[in-house]
This record gives C-alpha cells, structure tokens and sequence, in this order.
C-alpha cells in the first residue's frame, strides 16, 4: 500500500513515522514489548464512518491491521504490528450522559478514571475496570452486585469487517451483541458503548500490605469471601516481590461506608500491617491506586489462568512462585506479583440474569478463582530468562 496515497485519502488522519501523533501513538503501551514494533503509519479516525472507510480500504488493499484501544495487553502485536497500519482509536472521545435514562455512552478512546471523575461530579459511577488508565473494559468493583463490565453493556456501536457501520443490541444484532460480551476482539471495532449508571458516594477500602508470615491466614480470608461472597465488596490478594519490598498485599473494596462486612475488615488487622491505605474515597480514588502500582512502558507481562476455589492450589502457587522468585531475583529491576482475584457465584448469578455472555460461565463454575502472573524487569537480554 501506498502509504503517501493513504495519507492523502483521509488527511490529518494518517501518521508516518518521524511525525509526533506517530511517535506518541507507537510508544505509549502499557508494555515495551509492544513499543519494539514499528507499523508503516497510524490512523488516528474521527469517526465511526471515517474508520469504517479506512478498514474498507486496507481490506480491499490486503494490508494488515492492528487495533490500539487503551494499550493495555502486554504481549507484543496484540496492539502494534510491524509494518502494517495501526489504527489508534484514542480520538474517540466522550462521556455523555442521558440524566432522563441514566445511561451514559463512552467513546471507546476513553480511559475508566476520565469516566468515574466525569460522572462523580453526578454523583453517579459505572461497573468499570479498577484501574483509572486502561481502556473502557475489565473487572469491576460491584462485579457482585452487576456480573462482569461486558454484562452491563446495553449497546454497542461496531465497524464490521466489510466497513459498514452497526449498533449490537438486544434489539439490533443480537447474535454479535452477545459474542461482543466475552468474545474478544473479533467480530469488529468497538467505537462506543452504551452502560446504565447509579448513584454511588464514597466508598470504603484501600491497600493493606504485610510480610509474608500471614499468607496462610489470608488464604482462609479469602477463601471465605470466596464461599460467602459480600454483595457489597470486593478483595483482590497477591503475594509481591520487588527490589526494594516484598510480602504480601490485600486489596479491599466496599461501596458501603457504613457496614463493611466482618471478612473484609479482618483483613486489615491479621497482624499490625507494614503499610495501610484503608480509607474512604471516591470509585476514582481507589482506580487511581489500582493505576499506581504499575509503570507503563516497561518491560512487564501477565499470566493468567483459573481453577475451582481450592485453598490447596493457592497455597501450593505461591510455594511455586516463591521457587521462581529465589532462581530471578538477581535480574536487574525484577519484580514478580502472583494475583488471586475470586469470582463467586453470586458474580456469575447476576451475569446469567442479565442476559448471559461469551464467556461460557454458568454459576454452577463458581466459584473460582483467578490467578495472574505479572513479572517487570529492566534489561531486553533478560526477556527469554523471564519467560
């Protein structure tokens, strides 16, 4: 493809490299993996039509193309290619809320911390990500109460393959609205979403971060949670080793202030704590904590799989991670954290209730817990040693 051409196509649109939209577009990624590779230009479409347009062309063209949403994913091409077209979809801007249906549409080039700061000033939220500077996507605090993000989705707004451009709905396209919940990223491009909103004030919760003597005792904690979950909260619990700290850190969550239940709040005093946040704050408050604890741009990647709630294979993971931190803790720069985040059945209850999604999960699978892996390092030579 004639990237001059292209240029000339769809004007103040497309990037070559040398240019600064090209240089910011391909080195903001949450990994450096993905900053490595270089795409023959970016796309920065205004539109959904524009876009449709452009992934029109490329199709009839035969080039290839990737999709940089948030930047998110660690592995490299799952946002970047090298030598294609790179479509960056940051200029999808827009939280706009309809106060008569308290349903707000968000532009898919949205960050979930501009959202919850634009709907607090409302004195509203969405089940969104927990983290303030990924893409509009995710887990979410009030997973027990909604299902999963996808769950909550009423519409999509979606360019196909062929260009044209649709909405997916339970009244519009309902197969694809269905595969779009769960279903990866392979139906199309998501440029904007529909989500319901409610009332939330401040919540309760924060970091709580210990060494590693109390790991069996949180596993029961978690364990319980798990089993008997809190429709009002949410925890999140890792085992951490970095240069200069290492233990373990409890994550807590309550959207009610007043009555934290008795599991979460005996998280916070298993042993005088080496550092606690708890506190009350806003849903972008505790994203913005949740965005603090990695660094974009390094050289980091993320694991995951699953298993049946099991107190077992989590304390037999963390023996396992323990084995992998004492062979690479002399890599320079390591740090290695190993996740546990319960899904329980009441999460899977209330997906099922709102009209189910691709994942496959009923709430017979729950609950379950999932487990990531998510390593940093410095140094390029020591990429194969770390994987």
């Amino acid at each position: 493809m004639d990237s001059v051409k292209f240029s000339n196509m769809f004007p103040g649109s497309v990037f070559l490299a040398g240019t600064p939209e090209y240089t910011a577009t391909t080195t903001s990624y949450f990994a450096a993996f993905e900053t490595e590779l270089k795409p023959t230009c970016v796309v920065r479409p205004s539109s959904a039509q524009e876009l449709g347009k452009v992934i029109k062309h490329v199709e009839d063209s035969n080039v290839k193309v990737a999709i940089k949403g948030g930047g998110h994913t660690a592995w490299a091409g799952s946002a970047n290619i090298d030598g294609g077209v790179l479509i960056d979809l940051q200029n999808f801007k827009g939280v706009d809320l309809d106060r008569a249906t308290g349903v707000v549409s968000i532009g898919a080039g949205e960050r979930w911390g501009d959202v919850y700061q634009t709907l607090e000033k409302e004195g509203l939220t969405v089940a969104g990500g927990r983290v303030s500077k990924v893409g509009v996507r995710g887990i979410s605090y009030f997973s027990e109460q909604v299902g999963f993000v996808c769950d909550t989705v009423t519409s999509f707004e979606v360019v196909l393959g062929t260009g044209e451009v649709v909405k997916a709905s339970n009244q519009h396209n309902e197969d694809l609205f269905v595969a779009l919940k769960g279903g990866n990223n392979n139906f199309g491009i998501i440029t904007k979403i529909e989500i319901p909103t409610f009332a939330q004030g401040p919540m309760w919760g924060g970091a709580v971060y210990y060494d590693a003597s109390p790991w069996s005792s949180i596993v029961d904690l978690i364990y319980d949670f798990a089993a008997s979950p809190d429709k009002s909260g949410a925890v999140i619990a890792a085992r951490f080793h970095s240069p200069v700290m290492a233990g373990c850190v409890v994550n807590l969550y309550s959207n009610k202030v007043s009555d934290v239940s008795p599991t979460l709040k005996n998280m916070t005093s298993i042993q005088p704590p080496l550092l606690s946040t708890i506190r009350e704050d806003s849903h972008y408050g505790f994203a913005q904590e949740q965005a603090n604890f990695s660094q974009d741009g390094a050289r980091q990647l993320f694991f995951t799989t699953s298993f049946k709630l099991s107190k077992d294979v989590m304390l037999k993971s963390a023996q396992l991670w323990e084995d992998a931190v004492k062979d690479l803790k002399d890599i320079a720069g390591f740090v290695l954290s190993l996740v546990f985040q319960p899904v329980t059945k009441q999460t899977l209850t209330e997906s099922k209730q709102r009209g189910g999604n691709a994942l496959g999960l009923s709430p017979e699978d729950g609950p379950f817990m999932v487990l990531l892996l998510n390593s940093v390092h410095s140094l390029a030579t020591d990429d194969e040693r770390v994987v």
